[in-house]
């Protein structure tokens, strides 16, 4: 589809997407009758009319403004993941990994509580911050979900954006006897070969009014494909004798005056990448009647998921800084190098940034990147519910949690240049390649920044010559691994009081909590050839040259260090020829490379290379928190007639936290180094002694009020007013991480590595998320499968972190000062906000003649807009480089989800259309140039996107079903650029996925 805005294009494509496969659906029919069994004269609605019809209902029944999503049937949300589901409630967007639903914001704030009927639980993929993430939950796990956007009293605190409750299914509201219910399904991605499997259902047995118990389960192995591509900037003018002996007129202007930005710096590279998905999830209840007035209520949820992704990257720039090769391109040619670009004096301390340019290099680098991420949670829930029939409710309650998070990150480095190394204490330098391709700026490559791609030509000659394996050598490899864990205990007593006639009612309880969460960051350590016992992390060839055992003593002369061509008989096994690089256009290359996917073991495939190695801890990206909460609320709820035609009702209430942190940091000092170690003044390479702990405790009580009214005008109007303030801890490594300086690694000539950034990403004693907000709402219901809906709100963030990056002079690793590095810092901010509009829509169109009566719709538009408001340190208001106001994170100020579907008495089929404008998501920053002074920075955005997902099922007979479904059927490839849109730096591609299955339920 051409032409249009994209807002335009994604109402469009989704209405006329959906409007044919209304009329397909009709003709496969027959105009069959409405979706509804009849059953002894009673109508039972069904499928996915009968969900939306639920979902109406709760959100007319709740007092707060909230949305729901209800399932289909038992364990059958309508979406692929529990996140794309939530992508169709206004307000919510998601993030996604692997092309997969993931990370849930609601208008705009990150900081999202998830909760599991109704209480935190363990997350294992979000353990250490306070945002929701249901990747690693199967969605047949859940039978509901609640999205909170504003809240009561009696709602645990945790969420600033809103809370998302998943519900998960009750024995007592099965049916009688035996239920079971049974899904497979097999899925076809559109970049990877192979079939994806997923077995799920649910057994459960209701024994009698009183009794009854479910198990829900869930199995699935999936291979997901994506590709990214991303370019880093670096800096080429035309009249300095740095980059050529010769000033060069680089952009054929007729002048040498011009300075550039070129995307062509150390980390421009195109990456494919594949991940191994295996999933498992079981979620058992059981549910009894003890008596009259006593319920118990016991639950366990189990997820385990374990992740392998496995990724091959061709760098752009060969074997070092990319700047020279332009120079050399036009010297060599008498053509232009640069052949597009656009100004940027005014928003940078630059002139031009680049966006097409050829080049010359002197060869190849390429790495690979294997990521093995387990992770396992399990969360009970101990419930007694007492109701002695006399106004009187409440609940005691204990829930406990445990989650753990184990990430092994290899990377391999491979360069096809000259090394000359000593190899024995005295020896004279020999070539430790000596298949090398030669090094000279002699071979063409070009690069330019499509529009949903890369372009990365490289030469033939180059190519051909870079198919052979021993050509490459082993540069470098490294193994890192960082270990997380929490652990969380709650009790909670909640009671409620109500008068006769339940026009008023107080609820109270109280609550204590303590969550202890620790991370671990550890690096493999292998045999340095010294001996000793000596030891070193990357294994690079050449890096212990100039450097000391311990960072003390009299440098090291030589190298003894193993090294491996890729056509080495020790390494071979693990290579194979690669010429996907993932959707970049114009590469045509058949590379040797390391394939991960055969190291069953990282560390043994390090042993086997290097000798026996062993973990040890980095103690400055090492820290535990420990959260204790004891609070207590007070809420009353109210009810009653205003006129004939007017009633109210709604809460009032507060909440009352005391919140206490303990904060374990490692002390570390520069220079003090472990004493086994090869160090330089390269934090990268080496471990820090830990010299003794830091406990930083803090103690903070907040009173949080909140108020929901109700008004309702007549039988089919409500209309709803909040207000609310919520909190929200910060994200653990913002408390604990401490500070790192990273190096890049030498380059040709250079004896020392050029600093490439610096992080201050960790303080214990900043302030929790905090905020205030106000909502309005008008909801319209005709009919009970109706709604319209009309809202309005404004958050307040009091107090909010981001990372502010800016420029910083510090010295490289020889103590000298020359281009400085980035610094990125964890910055404080106050008087953020953002404000919107909500629309909603939901109808059957029961009304309509013949097949259209069994269609279907579902609309929503958010428009939020959000400032990011003042630095905390200086008071004034943030703004971009380009003068423009800076907005909040994670916002887009457009949203619309369009899903219209079909239901007949057998088949039904639904298309949903989720369109995002540009995301603004931070600041985009480099060494290379500084932005205007007072500026929050460079905005970094990602461009618009549009997704498309369909999904259709036939019912053989009542208990038989074929279904089919297709999630991004545009193959959408998100795109970030920063400056304007001409410079897009990141690339990210996702695949279409098409499954198809068969349901059971007895």
């Amino acid at each position: 589809m051409k032409g249009g805005s994209p807002l335009a294009r994604a109402i469009l494509l989704g209405t006329v997407s959906a409007s044919t496969l209304a009329f397909s659906a009709s003709a496969l029919a027959q105009a069959a009758p409405p979706a509804d069994e009849v059953t002894n004269d009673e109508i039972v609605v069904t499928g996915v009319r009968a969900a939306q019809e639920r979902s109406i209902d709760v959100k007319r029944k709740t007092a707060e403004i909230a949305d729901a999503i209800v399932a289909e049937d038992i364990g059958k949300l309508p979406d692929v993941t529990i996140s794309d589901s939530l992508q169709r409630v206004p307000g919510v967007q998601i993030s996604r990994t692997a092309g997969e639903g993931g990370r849930v914001v609601i208008r705009g704030a990150p900081q999202v509580l998830g909760t599991l009927n109704g209480e935190r639980f363990i997350n294992a993929e979000t353990i250490v911050n306070s945002e929701a993430n249901f990747i690693d939950i199967p969605a047949s796990l859940v039978n509901g979900v609640v999205v909170y956007k504003s809240q009561h009293a009696g709602i645990t605190d945790g969420g600033v954006g809103g809370v998302v409750d998943l519900q998960t299914i009750r024995g007592l509201t099965l049916k009688d006897g035996l239920t079971v219910n049974v899904r497979g399904e097999a899925a076809w991605g559109s970049m990877v070969g192979g079939v994806d499997k997923k077995v799920d259902g649910l057994v459960g047995y209701r024994f009698n009014d009183d009794i009854g118990m479910s198990l829900a389960f869930s199995y699935g192995k999936s291979r997901l494909a994506s590709s990214f591509q991303s370019v880093e900037l670096d800096y080429v003018d035309e009249y300095s004798t740095w980059f050529s002996p010769n000033s060069v007129d680089l952009n054929g202007d007729g002048d040498r005056a011009d300075d550039f930005l070129i995307p062509n710096g150390w980390n421009t590279y195109v990456n494919s990448r594949e991940t191994d998905r295996e999933r498992l999830g079981l979620s058992y209840n059981f549910n009894a009647k003890l008596s009259d007035g006593v319920e118990l209520i016991a639950d366990v949820l189990y997820n385990k998921m374990d992740e392998d992704s496995h990724g091959q990257q061709l760098f752009v720039n060969g074997n070092f800084g990319g700047r020279g090769g332009l120079p050399a391109y036009s010297a060599a040619t008498g053509q232009p190098s640069v052949l597009n670009s656009f100004d940027i004096s005014g928003i940078t301390s630059r002139s031009n940034l680049v966006t097409s340019f050829r080049s010359m290099t002197n060869g190849l680098r390429g790495g690979v990147q294997s990521n093995l991420r387990d992770t396992e949670a399990i969360n009970t829930n101990l419930e007694l519910r007492f109701d002695n029939a006399d106004g009187f409710t409440g609940s005691v309650r204990w829930v406990y949690g445990n989650g753990k998070r184990d990430s092994r990150d290899l990377t391999v480095a491979q360069q096809t240049s000259t090394l000359l190394l000593p190899r024995t204490a005295g020896g004279a330098p020999v070539n430790i390649n000596p298949g090398s391709i030669p090094e000279t700026l002699s071979y063409p490559i070009a690069l330019s920044l499509g529009k949903n791609a890369l372009n990365f030509e490289v030469g033939d000659a180059l190519a051909q010559l870079a198919s052979n394996p021993a050509a490459w050598y082993l540069h470098s490899s490294w193994l890192e691994r960082s270990r997380t864990e929490a652990t969380q205990n709650i009790f909670r007593a909640d009671g409620k009081w109500a008068n006769a006639d339940d026009t008023l009612s107080l609820e109270f309880g109280a609550r204590y909590s303590n969550r202890d969460m620790e991370v671990v960051r550890e690096d493999y350590f292998s045999p340095s050839g010294f001996g000793g016992g000596i030891l070193t992390k990357y294994a690079e060839a050449g890096y212990v040259i100039g450097k000391s055992v311990g960072g003390t003593g009299t440098p090291l002369t030589y190298d003894p260090l193993p090294v491996y061509g890729l056509d080495n008989s020790a390494l071979s096994p693990y290579v194979s020829a690669i010429s996907n690089f993932g959707g970049v256009t114009g590469l045509n290359v058949n590379l040797p490379m390391v394939n991960t996917r055969l190291i069953t073991s990282p560390e043994a495939w390090r042993d086997e290379l290097y000798g026996e190695g062993q973990y040890i801890a980095a103690p400055d990206r090492s820290y535990g928190v420990v959260e204790k909460q004891l609070a207590a609320y007070l809420k009353v709820n109210f009810k009653g007639d205003l006129s004939d035609t007017v009633r109210v009702s709604g809460n009032v209430g507060v909440r009352v936290i005391n919140t206490k942190l303990d904060v374990l940091q490692n002390v570390v000092r520069g220079g003090e180094f472990n004493p086994l170690i090869i160090v330089g003044s390269d934090p990268n390479h080496t471990a820090y002694k830990d010299l003794g702990d830091i406990n930083t405790k803090t103690s903070r009580t907040r009173a949080l009020p909140s108020v929901n009214l109700n008004f309702d005008l007549g039988e089919k109007v409500r209309v709803k007013a909040a207000y609310s303030e919520t909190q929200a801890l910060q994200p653990l490594e913002n408390l604990g991480r401490g500070e790192i300086t990273f190096y890049n690694t030498p380059q040709i000539g250079e004896a020392f590595q050029r600093v490439s950034s610096v992080q201050r990403l960790g303080n214990p004693n900043l302030d929790p998320w905090s905020a205030r907000s106000f909502s309005v709402a008008a909801e319209w219901y005709p009919n009970n499968s109706t709604i319209v809906s009309l809202g309005a709100f404004k958050t307040q963030i009091e107090s909010y972190t981001y990372q502010n990056t800016s420029t910083i002079l510090v010295p490289d690793s020889d103590g000298v000062v020359r281009n400085g590095a980035t610094l990125l810092t964890i910055a404080q901010g106050k008087g953020a906000s953002y404000y919107g509009v909500e629309f909603g829509y939901q109808q059957s169109f029961t009304f309509l003649p013949g097949f259209l009566k069994n269609l279907g719709t579902s609309l929503t538009y958010t428009y939020s807009p959000s400032q990011a408001g003042r630095d905390a340190a200086t008071g004034e208001k943030l703004i971009l480089a380009d003068g423009s106001k800076a907005p909040f994170n994670d916002t887009a100020k457009h949203q619309v989800n369009a899903v219209l579907w079909y239901q007949d008495s057998r088949f039904q089929a639904r298309i949903a259309a989720n369109y995002l404008s540009d995301l603004y998501q931070g600041t985009y920053g480099h060494w290379s140039f500084n932005p205007p002074a007072g500026t929050a920075g460079v905005g970094n955005f990602q461009r618009s996107t549009l997704y498309l997902d369909f999904g259709a099922s036939y019912d053989v007979t009542e208990n038989f079903q074929v279904f089919v479904n297709g999630s991004n059927l545009t193959k959408e490839a998100p795109v970030n650029y920063a400056f304007n849109k001409d410079f897009r730096h990141t690339y990210n591609q996702f695949e279409r996925v098409i499954s198809g299955g068969v349901r059971a339920k007895f």
